[in-house]
């Protein structure tokens, strides 16, 4: 924004001197407001169509004044403008302001800090699933090459940064910054703008992780413990590691896992497990139950099934979206 400066400027100076001339001639040559405009414009741009001049003496002088002012003015902007142009800037501008307009318009996203080796991943992951992502980055070079992706430039650890990428309507965050330090003043910042926001957070160092926790994040990652830990497991167990890469990263695959809110209302509230029928009926196959802040790992069939319970299923695509439909019905019978 800074490079538009200079045109900004020099329109002013044109309006100005317009305006200016304008009045002078009007004053001067006892013209009206169109012809004494008509006379500015062609003075100031160096036209000379003949067809109006000054007739008297004050208006000679006048044009005498605003021809250098007018000759100025107009070799500035004319190189403020080309310069623009030559550097990209006017149409990074146009998709700038584009790209804020869409990133008002966008509530329940992912505001994802930092674009670098971990962030990137993130993003990228996120957009495949569908998943509206507004990145806040400091170097925006790579991500100006690439159109797919709305992004705030800035510093995520400053407020109006957060705000500006909709942090006040957002989902959930992810400080995905290189730096522990850094991700813990976000989710400090984060938490103090938004307190409901959930955030996800990346710890280099294992010691951080309980800072990063009492900073507010709800969810620590750290990669080079997952890294490790999968490579590991790959080695020992390859045929399994591979078929969950095959259900969490092939998007054509027709299996997937899914996180299920039971409604208040669904038939299947309040009743047993085995009662509810749920593989028979649906084809699919309850994981785990998170109860509050409990995980049920693998129910029994004696398990009551209650209002509010996330429920993880695994299943084919469209027998999940069809389970979905029950447990998230206000009424209905199974």
């Amino acid at each position: 924004m800074r490079s538009s400066k200079p045109v900004f400027l020099s329109i002013l100076a044109m309006g100005l001197a317009i305006g200016a001339g304008t009045i002078g001639f009007i004053l001067s040559e006892h013209l009206s407001f169109f012809d004494a405009l008509w006379l500015t414009v062609v003075t100031i741009l160096t036209v000379g169509y003949g067809d109006t001049v000054p007739q008297t003496f004050y208006g000679k002088l006048f044009a005498l004044l605003i021809i250098p002012v007018g000759i100025s003015i107009v070799t500035y902007a004319t190189g403020a403008v080309a310069s623009m142009m030559m550097e990209g800037e006017f149409s990074k501008t146009v998709r700038r302001r584009k790209m804020r307009k869409k990133i008002d318009s966008l509530s329940n996203h992912i505001i994802v800090c930092g674009f670098g080796r971990v962030g990137e991943q993130v993003v990228r992951e996120l957009v495949k699933n569908g998943t509206h992502v507004v990145v806040v980055e400091k170097n925006v070079e790579r991500l100006e090459a690439d159109d797919s992706f709305l992004y705030i430039e800035g510093d995520a650890t400053e407020d109006e940064v957060l705000v500006a990428a909709g942090i006040e309507r957002a989902a959930g965050l992810v400080a995905a910054l290189p730096a522990d330090a850094d991700n813990v003043f976000i989710s400090l910042t984060a938490k103090g703008l938004t307190r409901n926001i959930q955030i996800v957070a990346r710890a280099e160092r294992p010691e951080t992780e309980e800072k990063l926790r009492r900073a507010g994040a709800d969810k620590v990652i750290n990669p080079s413990f997952l890294s490790g830990r999968r490579m590991a497991m790959t080695i020992l167990k390859p045929v399994s590691v591979d078929y969950v890469d095959t259900i969490f990263h092939d998007h054509e695959e027709e299996f997937a896992l899914e996180e299920i809110r039971l409604s208040p209302h669904s038939p299947l509230a309040n009743r047993l497990l085995r009662e509810s029928e749920i593989r028979p009926r649906y084809g699919v196959t309850v994981v785990a139950i998170q109860r509050g802040n409990a995980i049920i790992s693998n129910p029994s069939s004696d398990e009551v099934l209650q209002a509010g319970d996330l429920i993880i299923v695994f299943g084919k695509k469209e027998q999940l979206a069809r389970f979905e439909e029950i447990a998230s019905s206000e009424k209905g019978a199974p």
